[in-house]
């Protein structure tokens, strides 16, 4: 029992739409007029036609009780006071069945009406009451006023309760929630940054070997030629910029990241520099106007032709590339070519070429990549103005 009303309360107040509550209030009003149209013909004297306009009057209350409490009310107590006109002389004040489809009508507009207006619907059923008896003056009318009264309270307090109850309830299921997402929350920063900390206990710390190793090449006996030294300035260079990446990667994950500027499309000539410096041949060309891109999509474009010329210089080393930019008014086509090696790797299942797919697909692009005829080609077109 103690589960089913804690259910009850966690469902209180029923979410229920416009169609679900006329359709409820209908059935409501009908049951009302089918139960005090036959507990009045049992019960009383009266005119048929009068007892189906006395019940019609309570099913009417009833399904606008459950809209509009005051008017339902109102209807109600005025069709309670005629009941007890047309039925006297009696010695009882009210109609009980009549009274009856009363209470039932005020607690249907309790459950919806606020606290001023519940009062305000006690008052107005004491005031009937004390009115209706002093015109009838019937044998029991004191009766007949404070059980009306007392009933009447009992109906609203009641009501007004089991409502706050289920509010309140309805309140901790949604601070439930939140605390719930709130802890989830929690574990996954705090899993992103135990991620963080891996990464940075492994791979920042071989790049920093990296870099020192470079630096330290570069200072051997006997010492090396320029090439090499250029070399080894490149490497020392690339494990940098990789570190300072990395070290980026890592505040984005622990969520404490001052964000640097990320390069765009205006940052090219840097990085094929960067890559000619390992000794690969690179032919860049760039058209259109690339400060109307936005940075965002820039530096989509970038890292679409970072890791194109990643996958040209390991699977075909010492091999020259193309690197073809082009913007128009509708899209950013991107082509990089290489020629293939006599035996090249399998690059088309990589890491680098499903991330490249998967970063132009996100921007609403089209991607392909494989050999044609004696040459890799990658293709990437990005629209502009989805973006």
């Amino acid at each position: 029992m103690e589960t089913l009303a804690a259910r009850m309360l966690d469902s209180w107040p029923p979410r229920l739409g416009r169609r679900q509550w006329v359709r409820l209030s209908v059935a409501a009003g009908v049951a009302g007029f089918v139960a005090v149209l036959s507990t009045t013909l049992a019960d009383t004297d009266l005119a048929v036609g009068t007892v189906v306009a006395l019940a019609l009057a309570i099913g009417i209350a009833e399904t606008l009780a459950m809209r509009v409490p005051m008017a339902g009310w109102a209807l109600a107590l005025s069709a309670v006071a005629a009941a007890s006109v047309l039925a006297r002389p009696q010695p009882e004040l009210w109609v009980d069945p009549m009274l009856t489809g009363y209470f039932v009508v005020l607690a249907s507009g309790a459950a919806r009406a606020g606290p001023r207006t519940t009062a305000a619907g006690w008052v107005a059923t004491v005031a009937v009451a004390t009115g209706v008896a002093l015109v009838l003056r019937p044998a029991e009318w004191l009766v007949g006023i404070l059980g009306a009264t007392a009933v009447a309270g009992l109906v609203l307090s009641t009501v007004i309760a089991v409502r706050t109850l289920g509010v309140t309830s309805s309140n901790l299921r949604r601070e439930r929630e939140a605390t719930e997402r709130q802890r989830l929350l929690t574990t996954r920063w705090e899993e992103r940054a135990r991620i963080a900390r891996e990464l940075h206990d492994v791979v920042a710390h071989h790049m920093t070997v990296i870099a020192i190793q470079a630096e330290v090449a570069k200072h051997s006996d006997p010492p090396p030629g320029p090439a090499t030294i250029a070399r080894l300035d490149t490497i020392r260079t690339g494990a940098a910029l990789a570190l300072g990446e990395m070290r980026q990667i890592l505040g984005v994950l622990r969520g404490d990241a001052a964000l640097l500027p990320q390069p765009t499309l205006r940052d090219l000539p840097e990085l094929v520099d960067a890559v000619r410096a390992s000794g690969t041949h690179i032919t860049l060309t760039c058209t259109g106007e690339t400060t109307t891109v936005t940075d965002a999509l820039g530096l989509s474009a970038y890292r679409i032709v970072q890791e194109a010329l990643s996958n040209a210089t390991r699977h075909a080393p010492g091999y020259p590339v193309v690197v073809e930019v082009a913007v128009t008014e509708e899209e950013i086509e991107i082509r990089v070519t290489n020629p293939c090696p006599p035996a090249p790797a399998d690059a088309g299942h990589g890491h680098g070429l499903l991330g490249m797919r998967e970063r132009t697909a996100m921007l609403g692009g089209s991607f392909t990549a494989g050999f044609d005829g004696t040459k890799f080609r990658v293709t990437a077109t990005l629209p502009l103005r989805a973006n």
